[in-house]
């Protein structure tokens, strides 16, 4: 175990100061690398076969009718990720004090309060979504059978289901079980995809693809939870009794909306870009930054992955009260994280236009450029992808939450001006520069917080 260093001024001078071998020394940094590579290994090959269903569907529908599609399923993803609590982060953050101090009773009443809370947001979603199809309807462009398609959707709100489960295997450090499930729902997705082009499917045949791959893949994951739960033996004594679940836990009200209101907002906002340049640019505009971000996420996905797997740690370490440990994490984390991601972009500069090409086909090589920026705001976004989980391992979502909202703000002003002025690689450029600004705050404050906490007797 490396011992402590008397001072640690910044990034530059931890690097200098220990060897990069040496970090992994530390238990804690090694097991986050660790879990994360085995969720990646899934991942990757999840990655691959969502990107040849996405090559098969835009082959198949052209740019228009797949721009319409990701239209269609942005909005739906939008309703859904702004109404849904997205209680995962709660399960963790509490759930790790109560193991920590042995109370499974009141373990028991968490999982059941956030339980109630996936499926009340979940039916409220759905609602929500099918009652204003008619106005993205009109904002949108879309005639009336494409509003109707949109309100059969909007049921995938409902039958996605999944943030409890996803917190129980996390909090449990059982990543392997969400490695081995990552390729099941793009397995589905393919095959389907596969047999929509065979049979020169229309663009309701895709869609029901999607469907099924979101209620696949949200049928795995509960199943996995339930299962995990009854393994740790929390099934025992669970009863349908749902009076006081909320206070063996102090606070877990405020957490929760902060959290749901910060994470909703930043699922949602690829979703909102989305619609946004839609409207501005049509459809086609729509599916060719679809191309690009799906293109990036084998930048952004390692991103996600991170976060999941450094948020366990860092809560056993809040709860344990060890600050100055959390801090030096977060700040090795993202050095390392940041530069592999640099090395990546490089790569996707230089291959990005063939490789468009190549697999999705000569229409859509117009978001090569747009592919570059994106894929370099989630290189910056990486620097600081411990952040996020710093603040809720403190219990502070609501500073994450208002970071987000300064973001998100800036994002879609820039949007409207910069494609204006330079079409689509607009919103690259927005996403670039929101990003640097973000990741910038967000890093200083929670420097600022870790260091009041250090100070405290």
């Amino acid at each position: 175990m490396i011992e402590d260093s008397p001072r640690e001024p910044g990034v530059a001078a931890t690097g200098a100061s220990l060897p990069l071998r040496g970090w992994f020394d530390d238990g804690f940094l090694a097991r986050i690398f660790r879990n994360a590579g085995v969720l990646l290994g899934g991942k990757a090959v999840a990655g691959m076969l969502s990107l040849a269903t996405l090559a098969i569907t835009a082959r198949g529908l052209g740019p228009e009718l797949f721009g319409a599609l990701i239209l269609i399923h942005s909005y739906v993803k939008l309703i859904g990720g702004l109404t849904k609590f997205q209680s995962w982060q709660a399960v963790i953050h509490y759930g790790a004090s109560c193991l920590e101090k042995g109370r499974p009773g009141d373990l028991q009443r968490l999982i059941k309060f956030t339980t109630v809370l996936d499926l009340a947001s979940a039916v409220i979603g759905m609602a929500l979504a099918m009652i204003l199809a008619g106005v993205a309807g009109a904002w949108l462009g879309w005639d009336g059978d494409t509003v109707s398609l949109v309100m059969v959707y909007s049921l995938l709100i409902a039958v996605t289901i999944k943030a409890t489960p996803i917190g129980v295997l996390r909090l449990f450090d059982r990543f392997n079980l969400l490695a081995m499930l990552s390729p099941l729902a793009p397995a589905v997705g393919l095959a389907g995809a596969a047999i929509a082009y065979a049979l020169d499917g229309g663009l309701s045949a895709y869609l029901a693809v999607w469907f099924t791959v979101g209620a696949v893949e949200s049928a795995a994951l509960i199943i996995l939870g339930w299962r995990e739960l009854h393994r740790q033996g929390l099934l025992r004594g669970l009863d349908l009794s749902f009076r006081g679940l909320v206070k063996p836990h102090p606070g877990l009200w405020r957490f929760v909306w902060a959290a749901n209101i910060y994470t909703s907002l930043s699922a949602a906002s690829s979703h909102l870009i989305t619609l946004v340049l839609g409207w501005l640019l049509g459809p086609t505009a729509a599916g060719l930054f679809k191309i690009a971000s799906q293109f990036s996420s084998v930048l952004v996905a390692p991103a996600a992955i991170l976060r999941r797997t450094i948020y366990p740690e860092f809560a056993r370490l809040a709860a344990k009260g060890d600050p100055r440990r959390v801090r030096r994490l977060m700040l090795r984390a993202g050095l390392i994280s940041g530069s592999v991601a640099v090395a990546v972009v490089l790569v996707l500069a230089a291959v990005g236009e063939p490789l468009i090409r190549l697999i999705v086909g000569e229409a859509y090589v117009a978001a090569a450029g747009l592919l570059v920026l994106i894929a370099a705001a989630s290189a910056v976004m990486l620097y600081g992808f411990a952040i996020e989980p710093v603040f809720f391992a403190l219990g502070r979502p609501g500073i994450m939450l208002r970071l987000t909202i300064i973001a998100s703000a800036l994002n879609l002003v820039l949007i409207f001006f910069l494609t204006a002025e330079y079409g689509l690689i607009g919103a690259g450029m927005a996403a670039l520069a929101s990003t640097i600004v973000a990741v910038g705050l967000s890093t200083m404050i929670a420097l600022r917080k870790l260091r009041n906490r250090e100070a405290r007797p």
